[in-house]
């Protein structure tokens, strides 16, 4: 097995460091990764990895800021999740099943614009080209794919990511589907998942929004609530995190359209395949 080396650049090997707690010498950093790697597979009744390699065991110690005892939490979790809701990841490991609604665009990163506090940024519109009784399930499947996806760039899992919420499309019937699944589904991106959620944005959110409100805020962490705001429909405050000039012309701003046909192609080349395009 190819062991990781560190290729980060000073400025964001700073962050890490000063931030995540990473070790700046490379053998360090491998011997947390062993670590971690021998501690699941002792303590989980010989329960195999679905990835021993060192770049996706590093994200676990990282969004964990390199504390073995929580990182291992993570990981079993994210173990955990995958069995316990298989009808989900059955999605996410074929993600061929998600491509229509994929390429309509209801989740999509700002390709490399970043927010000004360095954090990558994905916009959501949950509801758009939602035509089939299970487009939610697939909606959630997609949001695993494209943090799989982006956890592939190290930037990515040091610097985390901001989220904007158009509640343009979102009406009651997606609404209450939405609040159906939003407890579990916020357990695997809170316990789970090895991403950074520095940012989440709320725009355009109409009436049904109080209903969703009143179900996730009563199992969202204290952490994500003082990171959550809700703008309206006042686009300055959201420039405020965003400069406009990365933003597409319906959240405020001159940058260039969301490419639904580009994200669609990079998810589905590499998720699920096991690649690790991080070394």
């Amino acid at each position: 097995m190819k062991r990781y080396e560190c290729k980060l650049s000073p400025e964001t090997l700073k962050k890490a460091i000063d931030e995540l707690n990473e070790p700046e010498d490379n053998t360090e950093r491998l011997a947390a990764i062993d670590k971690l790697r021998a501690r699941f597979q002792k303590e989980n009744d010989g329960s195999e990895l679905i990835r021993s390699d060192d770049a996706f065991l590093l994200r676990f110690l990282r969004v964990r800021k390199f504390n073995e005892d929580r990182a291992l939490t993570t990981l079993v979790n994210y173990h955990k999740h995958r069995t316990e809701w298989k009808e989900l990841y059955d999605l996410v490991d074929n993600p061929k099943d998600c491509e229509r609604l994929m390429s309509a665009g209801p989740l999509l990163p700002l390709n490399d614009a970043r927010a000004k506090d360095g954090t990558f940024v994905f916009v959501g519109r949950p509801g758009l080209g939602f035509v089939e009784g299970d487009d939610m399930f697939k909606f959630l499947a997609i949001i695993l794919l494209s943090v799989e996806k982006q956890l592939e760039k190290e930037e990515f899992q040091i610097y985390g990511v901001t989220i904007i919420d158009d509640m343009s499309n979102m009406g009651l019937q997606t609404a209450m589907q939405l609040a159906s699944y939003a407890k579990r589904f916020s357990s695997i991106m809170r316990e789970a998942m090895p991403v950074r959620i520095k940012s989440f944005n709320f725009i355009n959110e109409a009436l049904v929004f109080d209903i969703l409100w009143t179900v996730i805020s009563t199992f969202m962490g204290e952490k994500l609530k003082n990171r959550l705001t809700v703008h309206g429909s006042n686009v300055k405050t959201l420039h405020d995190k965003v400069d406009p000039v990365h933003l597409p012309f319906f959240l405020g701003g001159s940058g260039p359209d969301l490419n639904a046909d580009w994200w669609t192609k990079e998810v589905l080349s590499t998720v699920g395949s096991g690649e690790d395009t991080s070394l």
